[in-house]
């Protein structure tokens, strides 16, 4: 029997303590579309993909019956920006791998490599929800200056997972329940959050002073 995949960070961050997926059904529509899909990406509809703080707060997993929606003949689109400004996918020549490369585009013609692996943007995708999904968050953005960001990558651990083409979001913190996004375009953007009151106010006293609310 093939394992499932580990999504022991993920369920931590928002203490998910029990599955919350689609069924294998509702996955089979998704076959039907495109023949077939990573095994990570079945683990993860299976398992989390109904959540709807971790998939739906802010961007949001493509469900079972939105994909007729999303067609692409190079793509499977499977997130998309709350937008739609940008969109994610898995090329037609990845489906068959077990954790594929995921990809983004802002108009669907033009895709840049985002992610080595679909396990690591399933991660950065949920460290990123944190801020708008979390109890405990900063109620402000804040604006900061680079002796800010040295600050964070000094005395913050890196979470090892980062946007690099959309926006250059940038994940850190010093436990698994909590999280502190960069994002670090043009200006620097602080945000943080965490699921333990405790370690949200310990982050709080110190990054609050780090610059000006946005």
């Amino acid at each position: 029997m093939m394992r499932m995949t580990d999504f022991t960070m993920i369920k931590k961050l928002f203490r998910i303590t029990k599955r919350n997926g689609f069924s294998h059904d509702e996955i089979q529509t998704v076959k039907n579309i495109f023949g077939e899909l990573p095994q990570v990406f079945i683990d993860y509809y299976l398992e989390l993909g109904k959540d709807e703080r971790l998939n739906h707060t802010q961007d949001r997993l493509i469900k079972p019956d939105q994909f007729q929606y999303f067609k692409h003949s190079e793509y499977l689109i499977f997130y998309c920006e709350n937008q739609r400004v940008c969109v994610w996918g898995i090329h037609k020549n990845d489906i068959s791998r077990t954790n594929p490369p995921v990809y983004m585009s802002y108009d669907e013609k033009e895709w840049k490599k985002e992610f080595e692996t679909l396990t690591d943007f399933f991660l950065a995708m949920a460290y990123l929800q944190t801020v708008f999904a979390l109890e405990y968050g900063c109620e402000s953005f804040y604006s900061i200056e680079q002796t800010g960001l040295e600050f964070i990558r000094e005395h913050f651990k890196y979470k090892g997972v980062s946007f690099r083409h959309w926006i250059g979001i940038e994940f850190y913190g010093n436990y698994d329940d909590s999280v502190i996004v960069v994002m670090n375009k043009d200006d620097s953007i602080l945000m943080y959050a965490s699921s333990d009151e405790q370690h949200f106010h310990e982050m709080d006293r110190v990054l609050s002073k780090l610059g000006v609310v946005f």
